[in-house]
């Protein structure tokens, strides 16, 4: 023990005089420590949890009750947002809602459902709330921003994210009702988002049912116990109480009997792939920091001796450098955790705390922060081993006597190197193929290690191969090939991050060209669709004329379903399988919609004068010839309300050949389905692009209103395969973002030390006549080596775990070969391998050069000559 405290004791006196070196180390484990805390503490605090949510979802109230529809015993959650059975029934009144609850009960209903609203010629949909904000039970829920709360039914309040004026007049749903805008209120954590809210009635009619939650604040003459909650539920009845969120009885969760089938919290995979993951962080912050502490050693190297010469061990060489690794790794974690801490605070206070802002109490996860913590400090530890072993070799009278220890031969373990490469690729191959992510970081690992072990071999042999390069870069490779333990960690890191950044580019590039070749249109190209399986005829009647008129001289294509006697759907599929493995729409047309030839000339995408002829005389028209025998189509039936098949049907049929596959079998006349026993009930109105071409800005004429009349119709305009892929050039940024840290930080820092550690040769350089720019450019080269030789190589290796991605994808999502329902097999090319070569010559030249002339622009060229001996 005294050893180790008189080691820690040399530690913190180095670290004094090497401050900047220190600082340096402090800096590159810290920033780590410092991000994760970050991160950690505002996924924390952004999290609320139903006690901290007691205002947004009561206000002041004791308790809320929640319509569930069943008039039946239901068993509810503790926090009273889920339960079973859920059930659709008739709503009750409020007269029977204060029946159940009881005398002395103060009841303030709520109800919620979605509409849209105008503003100039647009339309736009919001959630709608119909609440009386001047009651003091609403205290809370939604604070006042601006103006005041609604008084009249003409008047609404909005939150902010709405962003509408007060004094606007909004055109409430499709009949333009006028709303004016009194007030501004603020949105709700984890809300719809853009809200209108009205007066009770003002809003929804109290005919609507169908999508409408409906809810009552209480204020009861006493707390709203669990007993008293298990009573209401009994009635039907879901409740948030207060009193049972504040203090929950003994055992309450475990009476909970919601039994709905729950996969464990965390699994072994999880945990090998989490564990598997620290590990390769650590290894990344080891290899950023292990050269600063090998340039340590060597500056140390005289203290060190005088240490061994006075009867020092090695075990004692080892334990100074060692507590160099656990000081200033402990001394990084603090700083970072607690600069973290105050920046997530800093956070918090910017983006605001409920009601200022959407985050909940500022929360800080000690636990979590804590174990950062301790992986920072083992990062330090891990770093400073191989310079500890160094330090216990180091040559007493050369370093004693001022001179520089000879060089080591040892160019790493090319040969275990090469084949922990080869295990930890086969090792990705092998996770690629199942949904085995800890295999795949498993490879990532061992491809890493064997990286460390072969990059002093790479970096010898660049050195050797430096004798045409210009003086100054040439200079710098020498260097760095003579100070292997420096250079190659600090490649290493830098290559792992270029890896880490061609991984996620190849993987997002492969998954959007996967997305393109196997995207199945929903319709022919250029389609416009107005559906819903739910919609209503009378809603059908309104909702005719607003296409009509949105889309004039339009002619619109009807496409109707099957349904049975009692107005339930049924559905068809091909009774002989014909057609393995065929992939049926995944859209709104079904296998076998029901038209006129109108729908025909649509789906086959030309005239067919035979075909027409056909379906005019009641027979259906079917695109795969082996689905037609003995000229019938032979169907199976199933009823889904029902959950029963029904008996097979045989409808007389015709074939109509298409080139092309199809997502539907054919057309069915409404004729041939009545007479089966079957009610055609309109689903859809299309456009034909052939007749008429529509743009996307009238898609959204069309939408909006449409969408007004009942939330259970769509609109779909088919354009092909989207082309929108913000999401997926924002992640490449801030890979590339993140990379660029890495590799700037490990370039800088390694060309900072390699400056100070070759401060003889650039004497020398500078006695013999060097001029400053030689000098400059020496420095610049030792940072164009490490980014140049690390950021392509990375780029190069990181194709292959971004293949193995790919293919796992790819064997989750699209390894079925699909057919048409025709017969006809879709284009399919296999796994969609895509590397984006732009993007990855932009970064792999583009983040050296800059490197470069960072360090060019900023090394330091004054050199003071001193007198040498020895």
């Amino acid at each position: 023990m005294s050893a180790f405290l008189a080691a820690l004791r040399i530690s913190r006196r180095d670290i004094t005089r090497a401050r900047a070196r220190s600082a340096l180390i402090v800096v590159m484990i810290g920033l780590p420590v410092l991000a994760v805390t970050v991160a950690l503490t505002l996924v924390t605090t952004r999290e609320m949890t139903p006690l901290e949510r007691l205002p947004v979802d009561l206000g002041t109230a004791d308790a809320r009750l929640a319509e569930t529809g069943a008039a039946t015993p239901i068993r509810q959650e503790l926090d009273g947002r889920s339960w079973e059975p859920s059930r659709t029934g008739k709503p009750r009144s409020q007269a029977e809602v204060q029946a159940l609850a009881g005398p002395g009960w103060r009841l303030v209903p709520m109800s919620e459902d979605y509409a849209v609203y105008r503003t100039d010629d647009a339309y736009d949909q919001a959630a709608i709330r119909e609440l009386d904000l001047r009651d003091p039970l609403t205290n809370g829920m939604h604070p006042l921003v601006a103006g005041r709360y609604p008084r009249t039914p003409d008047e609404v309040a909005v939150t902010v994210s709405l962003k509408t004026a007060i004094g606007t007049t909004l055109g409430y749903t499709v009949d333009d009702v006028p709303k004016r805008v009194v007030g501004t209120v603020r949105d709700r954590p984890y809300g719809p988002g853009r809200t209108i809210i009205g007066l009770p009635g003002s809003l929804i009619p109290a005919s609507e049912t169908s999508g409408v939650r409906r809810f009552w604040l209480t204020d009861a003459p006493a707390p709203v116990t669990w007993k008293e909650t298990l009573r209401l539920n009994r009635a039907g009845m879901a409740v948030i109480s207060r009193a049972v969120l504040e203090g929950p009885p003994p055992g309450a969760e475990a009476r909970l009997v919601i039994n709905m089938p729950r996969s464990p919290v965390i699994s072994v995979n999880d945990v090998a792939t989490l564990l598997l993951g620290i590990t390769l962080a650590v290894i990344e912050v080891v290899l950023m920091t292990g050269p600063a502490f090998a340039v340590g050693i060597r500056r140390r190297r005289r203290e060190l001796a005088l240490i061994s010469a006075q009867g020092g061990s090695a075990r004692h060489l080892k334990m100074v450098v060692l507590a160099d690794g656990l000081t200033l790794g402990l001394v990084a974690a603090v700083l970072g955790a607690a600069l973290g801490i105050g920046a997530a605070r800093g956070i918090v206070s910017y983006l605001g705390v409920w009601p200022a802002g959407e985050l909940g109490p500022f929360e800080v996860p000690a636990g979590q922060i804590a174990l950062v913590a301790a992986l920072g400090v083992l990062s330090g530890v891990v770093a400073a081993v191989v310079p500890a072993v160094q330090a216990a070799r180091v040559n007493v009278v050369a370093a004693l006597a001022g001179r520089r220890a000879e060089a080591r031969a040892r160019a790493g373990w090319p040969l275990p190197g090469l084949l922990l490469l080869v295990l930890g690729s086969a090792a990705m191959l092998y996770g690629s193929r199942g949904d085995t992510e800890a295999v795949m970081f498993l490879g990532g690992v061992l491809g890493l290690l064997g990286l460390v072990m072969v990059m002093p071999w790479l970096v010898r042999l660049a050195g050797r191969r430096a004798g045409g390069l210009p003086l100054p870069l040439r200079l710098a490779v020498r260097d760095a090939s003579r100070n292997r333990s420096r250079t190659a960690p600090a490649i290493v890191a830098v290559l792992a991050a270029a890896a880490a950044f061609s991984t996620v580019a190849v993987s997002v590039a492969s998954n959007q060209t996967a997305y393109e070749k196997h995207y199945m249109p929903r319709y022919p190209r250029g389609t416009l669709a107005v559906y819903g399986d739910d919609v209503t005829e009378e809603a059908w009647k309104r909702i005719r004329p607003i296409v009509e008129a949105k889309l004039p001289g339009v002619p619109l294509v009807e496409s109707y379903h099957a349904v049975d006697s009692g107005g339930r759907a049924v559905y068809f599929s091909q009774l002989d399988g014909t057609c393995e493995n065929c992939d049926v729409s995944m859209g709104p047309l079904e296998l076998l919609p029901v038209g006129g030839p109108d729908l025909l000339r649509l789906l086959l995408g030309r005239t067919d004068a035979a075909a027409e002829a056909a379906l005019a005389g009641g027979r259906a028209v079917i695109f795969n010839p082996k689905a037609v025998r003995d000229g019938k189509v032979h169907l199976s039936v199933w009823n889904v309300e029902l959950a029963e098949e029904k008996a097979p049907v045989a409808f007389p049929a015709t074939v109509a050949t298409l080139r092309e596959p199809s997502v539907v079998l054919g057309v069915m006349p409404a004729a041939a389905l009545t007479g089966s026993g079957f009610v055609p009930k309109l689903t859809q109105l299309i456009v034909d692009p052939k007749v008429a071409s529509v743009t996307p800005r009238q898609e959204q004429l069309v939408s909006g209103p449409v969408r007004a009349v009942t939330s259970k119709v769509a609109v779909w305009l088919e354009l092909g395969v989207p082309r929108d892929r913000r999401n997926e050039s924002m992640t490449i940024w801030v890979m590339a973002l993140l990379a660029g840290l890495v590799v700037f930080g490990c370039t800088f820092a390694v060309a900072g030390l390699a400056a100070a550690d070759a401060r003889p040769d650039l004497e020398t350089l500078s006695a013999v006549g060097a001029p400053p720019g030689i000098r400059r450019l020496v420095v610049a080269g030792q940072a164009l080596f490490i980014a140049g030789v690390g950021v392509p190589l990375g780029l190069l290796i990181g194709l292959f775990p971004g293949l193995a991605t790919v293919s796992r994808d790819f064997a989750n999502t699209y390894s079925r070969r699909e057919i048409g329902v025709n017969g006809i097999p879709f284009e399919r090319a296999g796994i969609a391998f895509s590397v984006p070569w732009p993007t990855l010559l932009a970064v792999g030249i583009g983040l050296p050069l800059v490197a470069g002339l960072i360090v060019t622009a900023f090394a330091r060229t004054k050199v003071t000559p001193v007198r040498r001996a020895g």
